[in-house]
């Protein structure tokens, strides 16, 4: 295992830790917008915790995502942030995964 890489991290997340160019973050953007809602809520811990550019560009395309969604499915997306961002052990985690939902930012 690379020393950039944490066990457990999904392909998007290791993508998003690697991305250094400007093609390399379009990448990262585009995998961000092409992959399931489900699973980018699992990777929302390993997203929160990548540096902070690299965060700003992934919770920019969650927020457009989510505010495509339906009323009834950002409260459902918005409870469910929550519970995630509840369990993880970083509190500054927890407050990025719970930013990216805040109704304020959407």
């Amino acid at each position: 295992m690379r020393e950039d890489e944490v066990d457990g991290d999904t392909t998007v997340v290791r993508s998003g830790r690697r991305a250094m160019s400007y093609s390399d973050m379009v990448a990262f953007a585009d995998a961000i917008e092409d992959r399931p809602l489900q699973k980018i809520l699992e990777d929302l811990p390993g997203i929160a915790g990548l540096s902070d550019s690299k965060f700003r560009i992934a919770a920019n395309v969650l927020r457009r995502r989510f505010r495509l969604e339906s009323p009834v499915d950002q409260i459902q997306l918005r409870v469910i942030a929550d519970e995630i961002a509840s369990n993880v052990d970083d509190r500054e985690v927890g407050k990025r995964i719970r930013e990216v939902f805040a109704f304020d930012q959407a």
